[in-house]
């Protein structure tokens, strides 16, 4: 294969690899939602009951608020019951003390049954809480494994790019451009198909036996009449060898 044929070969390679690492790095958001998600349903259970015992401790605190108001409200009652100097009075007393006495016992069963509840969540995530804590460290652990990934796939992507750069500098100028053209129009970015089985391996067309001897050869840039991706042919002593460079689909 021509030299600059070889390099066209390597650096879409490269190129692909780029491509890739930059679809992995556009998935991260997606990916760590899903991590996330996962460990919210796993943690569901633990959570619930978390938000029952601050939910009744939150309800048992208004209701003391409740519970002090109304005391206030039957200590008054009771100071205009001894004061009272005519019936009218004195049955008006007695009706707001009752009414706050029979208030008061309400809210004492309220609270007790806040406190009860609060207590209860609390026990179950003390027995449960071996397990939430391997839970959230397996969560962790997969949260630092993903972070290294991040990190790995970020340094090995401006490696290629560097790798890209020099590369794509040493060819030709003519070369350079035809490349990036077709780059740039072609979808999936992939300018190279390898011409096999006396077909292109990207849009399939066959090749007419001139235009395969011509690839063969290597000499000139030749494109596919089909798809204008650049047409190279890849020795089957090298496809054992080092494995096929390009699957273009």
């Amino acid at each position: 294969m021509k030299a600059e044929l070889e390099q066209l070969v390597a650096l879409q390679n490269v190129d692909t690899g780029i491509r890739r690492l930059q679809s992995d790095l556009e998935s991260i958001p997606r990916r760590r939602a899903e991590i996330e998600s996962e460990f919210d349903q796993r943690a569901f259970e633990f959570k619930a009951l978390q938000q029952t015992g601050e939910a009744a401790r939150e309800t048992r605190a208004a209701l003391d608020r409740e519970l002090a108001e109304q005391r206030v409200r039957m200590e008054k009652a009771e100071r205009d019951l001894m004061a009272s100097n005519n019936a009218k009075v004195y049955e008006a007393a007695i009706r707001e003390r009752d009414a706050a006495k029979k208030h008061i016992s309400e809210l004492e069963t309220k609270v007790l049954e806040q406190m009860e509840a609060a207590e209860s969540a609390e026990k179950q995530l003390a027995e449960r809480q071996p397990e939430f804590a391997r839970l959230r460290e397996e969560h962790e652990e997969r949260l630092r494994a993903f972070e290294e990934q991040t990190r790995s796939w970020t340094e090995e992507l401006e490696e290629r790019r560097r790798e890209r750069e020099r590369m794509f500098g040493a060819l030709p100028p003519g070369i350079k451009a035809t490349y990036q053209r077709i780059v740039a129009r072609i979808r999936d970015g992939v300018a190279l198909a390898e011409a096999r089985g006396g077909a292109c391996s990207a849009c399939r067309m066959t090749l007419r036996p001139q235009i395969l001897a011509e690839i063969r050869r290597g000499e000139e840039i030749i494109l596919c009449d089909n798809c204008n991706r650049i047409l190279y042919y890849q020795p089957a002593a090298q496809q054992t060898q080092h494995g096929t460079t390009v699957s273009a689909t």
